[in-house]
């Protein structure tokens, strides 16, 4: 995640009477099912159920609760339809410097992607603190990657204070796809934050949250797994230190003194937390409200940047249960939404891997009989091995500090 400064300082602050128009309300969505990708031809891997269902449910949901007009809606899907515009990386840049053009004070823009998203070694290894930038991948292919520093040129930095941004990813590897500053203060607390890893090594299982390092006691049993690219808490007094590695970065792994006691009036934790290596960005996870320096940008994400994201056989996704809560309550405080994705999102998981052990189990009964009757046993290929592990856990980064209290209003 890289966070670019504006190098000319702050944008010029806009007040009414600079208004020449109404504020606008624009969106533009876009769904990839890679069904007509030509660098894909033939890997039935790579192409995706649900973006365009997704695309044309968010629209809906735009019309049906925000107020959004079908002709400020600009939808991009990879379908057969001629007279459709295909979501390539030439019309999704285009698309883009459209949306935000000639942006003012009070303008609202939406941005939706739905589609594959991968990671590649950055260009700059100072504006990342993995060494890698998140790309989404258009319609012609992963030759045509468009970078996260690149989204953010043409989605973020164009916008002057007073405006405001929305953008939606449903992909892998997505938390930090508009670079922007602030994630970790907008971490929500979910029951499931200490489960640990279910038989699993992937790193897609670490889910420790900034805002419950300090847990009940009927959680302390589980240890919390390594936090990348995060400072733990300064203001948290520590009485040990060593160093040790996990997952080939050096840490230190530190003891919380019994002064937490008095401070938050449980028991002080057992948990060995890990203190990461000094943090590139300002975000340390307890920030507080401040003045706004820069156009008001929320992104909210399926998953982090480590993890991947999944879609259900039932068309089950990010964007559904989204679309399902705000039908339900278009304006939720924005913290509340986070979590509610997250319970939602947790909950298919549980049913895809049930439904991954079912799947698992009957084909270790066909293997027995192969063998019986002398016929070698099959797997899965690597590409179709049902998930039965791992979960994805929503994010929502933003330019500024998200005050609690703060509503979602595309």
């Amino acid at each position: 995640m890289a966070i670019i400064g504006n190098q000319s300082g702050c944008r010029p602050e806009y007040s009414l009477e600079t208004l020449v128009r109404p504020p606008l309300r624009r969106a533009l969505l876009v769904g990839v099912e890679y069904t007509r990708d030509e660098e894909a031809a033939g890997d039935s891997a790579n192409a995706l159920n649900g973006p365009h269902n997704d695309v044309f449910a968010m629209r809906q949901l735009l019309m049906d609760c925000y107020e959004y007009l079908p002709e400020d809606i600009v939808v991009l899907v990879d379908t057969d339809n001629p007279l459709q515009t295909q979501p390539t990386r030439d019309n999704l840049i285009c698309a883009m410097n459209n949306l935000v053009n000639g942006a003012q004070a009070g303008d609202r823009f939406f941005f939706h992607y739905a589609g594959h998203t991968t990671q590649v070694e950055s260009e700059d290894l100072n504006e990342e603190g993995d060494g890698l930038d998140e790309c989404i991948i258009p319609s012609d292919g992963e030759s045509n990657l468009i970078r996260d520093n690149e989204l953010r040129r043409y989605l973020v930095d164009p916008l002057p204070v007073g405006s405001n941004l929305v953008a939606v990813f449903d992909s892998c590897h997505s938390a930090s796809l508009l670079d922007l500053q602030h994630i970790e203060c907008n971490q929500v607390y979910v029951p499931w934050v200490s489960k640990g890893k279910r038989k699993s090594d992937s790193r897609l299982n670490d889910n420790v949250r900034r805002q419950t390092l300090v847990f009940p006691q009927s959680l302390y049993q589980n240890k919390l797994r390594h936090r990348e690219r995060h400072n733990s808490a300064a203001p948290i007094p520590f009485t040990s230190c060593h160093c040790k590695t996990i997952d080939n970065r050096r840490t230190r792994s530190v003891t919380i003194k019994p002064e937490l006691e008095s401070r938050y009036g449980t028991f002080s934790s057992p948990i060995e937390q890990c203190d990461s290596p000094d943090s590139m960005w300002a975000c340390n996870g307890w920030c507080h409200p401040e003045v706004p320096k820069h156009a008001n940008v929320i992104s909210l994400a399926a998953c982090k940047d480590e993890q991947l994201s999944w879609e259900a056989a039932d068309g089950s996704s990010m964007t559904a249960a989204l679309v399902k809560i705000l039908r339900s309550d278009p304006h939720p405080q924005i913290h509340h939404l986070l979590r509610d994705i997250s319970h939602c999102l947790h909950d298919m998981y549980l049913r895809l891997h049930d439904s991954g052990r079912r799947i698992r189990k009957q084909v270790r009964e066909l293997n027995k009989k192969r063998v019986a009757r002398g016929l070698p046993s099959r797997d899965f290929p690597p590409e179709f091995k049902p998930e039965m592990d791992n979960f994805q856990d929503p994010q929502i980064s933003s330019h500024h500090p998200i005050s609690r209290d703060a509503l979602w209003s595309p």
